[in-house]
């Protein structure tokens, strides 16, 4: 997000404030700006944000059937394993006890080729959680993951301290569902990196994921193992009010706009368009509060980041998709984002792993299954 002067105070000011007290309790956190302009007005205190208003986005969030979801939550482990195993080349991997078919990966691997033009970078993951298949490139290859560390980051709070919700839901909604920074980062103010650290050690993905509020050197492989543990919280009885909605309505990512209206998804994207672009945001003010802006004057790494849980008719597949492509998202629905067509072959991908090699249906479409 570029920050006005105003804002930046603003928010500095909110930062500032939060150290002192939060609900009762005094923290040690520090401003994450040094200079505060006096003028401004003084923060009130933790926000609340009542279940009431939420948008309809959030409050008539597709559902899915959680009770299925739960089934694959104690196979994270076995799944992380596996993901650390695979041995991966410069060719597009398939991996696991199914193979996708040749059909399905030749698209996949042409779109990855068409978004690679130019000397780009693509890296992805994704496995079928039924199946315990998927797919890989480039998975080990460090890349930034802009703002998709704000689903991860904030997940990891809730899950140490549900009560965070009521504190500061407002900050967390707008963080998943705007991709705002300045609620993001005042949030790792008020409750610090240690909720992030321990997901880290339990995932087995190294501490340094914690340093810097945007990762610049870490991989779809490290990011797609905090998913699982995230995947875990968002379909536990521990995941507070209608927290896992917020994923359901995170602007900007190319997997909402390409397959939510078919199937229920959780989805965090990231972006950022680079030092020189300056693009015209205006397009955002119909669904996107005038008080954010996007772009991150600190990050000049360009780039367009998806990232998420598709609960497609064929079930669960998790998924990474992170690039360098320099593209400033101007709506929600835009055309031009360049990874609609990558998130469709990603589902063709996981649907034909489900596919009866003698009819050429789909496991879901058996009368039965």
């Amino acid at each position: 997000m570029k920050r006005t002067l105003a804002q930046r105070g603003a928010w500095a000011l909110i930062a500032l404030c939060a150290s002192v007290t939060i609900c009762g309790a005094t923290t040690n956190a520090s401003s994450i700006y040094s200079e505060t302009p006096d003028e401004d007005p003084p923060y009130s205190g933790p926000v609340v944000f009542p279940m009431e208003k939420e948008p309809a986005a959030i409050r008539n969030a597709p559902a899915y059937d959680v009770a299925d979801a739960k089934r694959y939550v104690d196979d994270m482990p076995k799944i992380r394993a596996l993901v650390d195993s695979v041995q991966e080349g410069s060719e597009l991997v398939a991996f696991g006890e199914r193979t996708p078919s040749e059909d399905a990966l030749n698209r996949l691997s042409q779109e990855i080729q068409s978004l690679s033009a130019g000397n780009h970078k693509v890296s992805l993951l994704m496995v079928d959680l039924k199946t315990q298949s998927g797919v890989v490139y480039n998975a080990r290859v460090p890349m930034c993951t802009q703002s998709t560390i704000k689903a991860i980051y904030i997940g990891s709070v809730l899950d140490d301290n549900p009560k965070a919700l009521d504190e500061n839901g407002a900050y967390m909604r707008d963080a998943v569902e705007f991709s705002a920074n300045e609620p993001y980062e005042t949030l790792r103010e008020i409750y610090g990196v240690e909720p992030l650290l321990k997901w880290c050690r339990e995932v087995g993905v190294d501490d340094g994921f914690t340093t810097l509020p945007y990762p610049r050197s870490y991989t779809v492989r490290d990011t797609f193992k905090m998913w699982t543990r995230l995947y875990c919280f968002l379909n536990s009885d521990s995941a507070p009010g209608n927290f896992p909605a917020y994923y359901a309505s995170s602007k900007c990512s190319a997997t909402k706009a390409t397959l939510g209206k078919r199937f229920p998804i959780q989805t965090k994207a990231g972006w950022e368009s680079g030092p020189y672009a300056d693009p015209d945001y205006d397009n955002l003010k119909e669904t996107t509060p005038n008080r954010f802006e996007d772009g991150d004057p600190t990050n000049d790494e360009c780039a367009i980041n998806d990232t998420g849980v598709v609960y497609s008719d064929c079930g669960p597949y998790l998924f990474v998709v992170f690039t360098d492509l320099p593209f400033p998202i101007t709506s929600d629905e835009d055309e031009a984002n360049p990874l609609r067509q990558l998130v469709e072959r990603l589902y063709e991908t996981q649907r034909s792993l489900h596919s009866d090699a003698t009819t050429g249906r789909a496991d879901s479409d058996v009368k039965g299954e």
